[in-house]
């Protein structure tokens, strides 16, 4: 029998401290030894939640579809074809959106950020944006009702890689005439709070273009800009799934973003207690393994979700590229995972402008 490693976790950080007799409590709780054919394939559940491919099941240009929630998150995937015709500020809940496909910009009241596949963008609650997109923009968006408490910055890149992400057997979606350029001067914002729950709810306030877009800073007198955008696939240091976990993005209270670039197959099996999982597949045609679905093939735009307690593992191939999201608290799934309405596939071109440079050591 071919035996194989796990390893426990709870969640990423130590629990509350009190007086009295404390029980230390690290991230990694335990290892096992165990036989592989045991943990392939052999669970069943109502948590099971079958792979699915969250851009195929957008029906048409400018609609969002909300994936997973819970009471601090809520994870969609969404289009945006030309301009959305107003700007939106999120009262009480930052909003985390990942670049998949296609380009787009985003009107902020921190200046205006433009975003290409694998770019990660932060807009922290409070501060009103816009977006317009190309023909082919899709998006992963994270609405996080606790703020963001600690995210890597640009200058701790290791290296400079462009994608090109281009899309077949999906919908042929074009710009609308005259959505191709946002519109200036007067212009519509809706204040946005966690609670609402159609637009109905929304705040409707008017507001001068010149006076919102550009003009906020965190400072009273320096240019600091709230808004923080990076290239989620650059701050790898090694390979990721050999020694330890990927780069940690974005943390907050319940949330944490995660990247891997894992080669060949992860050391071991993961069993969370304390963590569900969804991953979302970059690059790469790896073979996700796990207690629930066996061995099973996943491609760019797949999305698979591992619910706490589920034993799970990943087989490689070189280019493999992924973002997660860890959620403290369990996600309740909002869509049919079979609701697919393309069978679409997705071609990813990479463009390496600078080296890491452990990468050019570990050559040597």
């Amino acid at each position: 029998m071919t035996n194989t490693r796990e390893f426990m976790t709870g969640w990423f950080s130590e629990g509350d401290s009190y007086s009295g007799p404390k029980i230390e409590k690290d991230f990694m709780l335990t290892w096992s030894e165990r036989r592989k054919p045991g943990l392939m394939g052999k669970a069943r559940g109502k948590h099971f939640v079958p792979k699915f491919r969250p851009f195929d099941m957008l029906s048409e240009p400018n609609q969002s579809v909300l994936l997973l929630t819970n009471e601090d998150q809520r994870i969609g995937a969404e289009s945006v074809v030309g301009c959305r015709g107003v700007f939106t500020r999120n009262i009480d809940f930052d909003e985390v959106i990942f670049q998949f496909a296609g380009h787009s910009t985003i009107e902020t009241e921190c200046g205006e950020f433009d975003l290409s596949p694998g770019d990660l963008i932060l807009i922290p609650e409070g501060i009103a944006q816009r977006s317009t997109g190309t023909a082919d923009c899709l998006r992963i968006f994270a609405r996080l009702h606790e703020p963001v408490q600690r995210m890597w910055i640009p200058e701790q890149q290791s290296s400079r890689t462009e994608f090109d992400m281009v899309r077949s057997g999906g919908p042929s979606w074009t710009v609308p005439s005259g959505a191709a350029d946002a519109p200036k001067g007067d212009v519509i914002e809706y204040m946005i709070t966690w609670r609402d729950q159609s637009p109905d709810d929304y705040t409707v306030v008017e507001r001068e273009y010149d006076a919102l877009v550009g003009v906020t800073s965190t400072k009273p007198n320096v240019k600091e800009s709230a808004v923080r955008k990076i290239r989620a696939f650059d701050f790898f240091t090694e390979v990721t799934g050999q020694h330890g976990p990927g780069p940690k993005l974005i943390e907050s209270p319940n949330c944490i973003i995660e990247v891997y670039n894992t080669e060949g197959e992860q050391f071991a099996f993961h069993r969370a207690l304390r963590s569900e999982e969804v991953g979302l597949q970059f690059r790469g045609n790896p073979t996700n393994m796990s207690e629930f679905d066996g061995e099973l093939s996943v491609a760019p735009g797949d999305m698979a979700v591992i619910p706490l307690g589920i034993a799970h593992s990943v087989k490689c191939d070189s280019d493999f590229l992924r973002i997660v999201w860890y959620s403290r608290i369990p996600w309740d799934v909002a869509v049919n995972p079979a609701a697919h309405r393309f069978e679409s596939n997705f071609d990813v071109t990479s463009n390496v402008i600078e080296e890491a440079a452990w990468r050019s050591t570990a050559a040597e």
